[in-house]
């Protein structure tokens, strides 16, 4: 038969786990609870800065190297030799180009995303000046943090810093500028249309 003292272990464990699990529960139910699109704001500035911190991150590696196993995929020559069948040859020559410049597209790609979060964290802002000027407060800030990073990137060794990335990434976040405008002033186009058709 157990002793007393080991009940009260027992007891003990299972009175914790019970706290545990109450504890959980109401965590995940707060998680649930919360209205997210009305802290937006605090939602995309949580990612805005994750995002970056990621940039970091990529840029501090000295080992990281761009995948080109993507481009040996056999799909990837029937898709090729059905666009110079069909004469689009300047969609060849712009892979040929991306492939030629891997770490060029991989900036652009990575400061496009960061261009959507920056754009998404000012437009949420309560400052009235950044809402209206997103597009430009992104792209500011963004280029002082593409610059932050190739300084930071011409102190890793086996990383070199350029123009050219730096080029890259305001390429990178100049789209994604552009894009968003164009869907902003697409819907606001929509909404018109309906609202005349009503």
């Amino acid at each position: 038969m157990p002793s007393l003292s080991e009940n009260k272990v027992v007891a003990q464990l299972v009175l914790w786990s019970l706290h545990l699990a109450r504890g959980s529960l109401g965590a995940v139910s707060r998680v649930l609870r919360y209205d997210y699109w009305k802290n937006r704001k605090y939602l995309f500035l949580t990612i805005t800065i994750a995002y970056a911190a990621m940039i970091f991150y990529l840029s501090s590696r000295s080992d990281i190297a761009v995948p080109t196993h993507l481009f040996k995929i056999p799909i990837m020559y029937a898709i090729k030799d059905f666009l110079e069948d069909a004469g689009i040859y300047f969609v060849t020559d712009l892979v040929k180009f991306a492939y030629a410049h891997k770490d060029k597209v991989a900036h652009m790609f990575l400061y496009f995303g960061l261009g959507v979060f920056l754009h998404m964290t000012f437009s949420s802002s309560d400052n009235s000046v950044m809402r209206r000027y997103a597009a430009p407060f992104a792209f500011i800030v963004g280029i002082l943090y593409g610059i932050s990073d190739e300084i930071h990137q011409s102190y890793v060794p086996g990383r070199t810093s350029s123009v050219a990335d730096l080029f890259a990434n305001g390429l990178g976040l100049m789209l994604a500028q552009v894009i968003l405008l164009g869907l902003i002033l697409w819907g606001l186009h929509e909404r018109k249309k309906r609202k005349h058709q009503d």
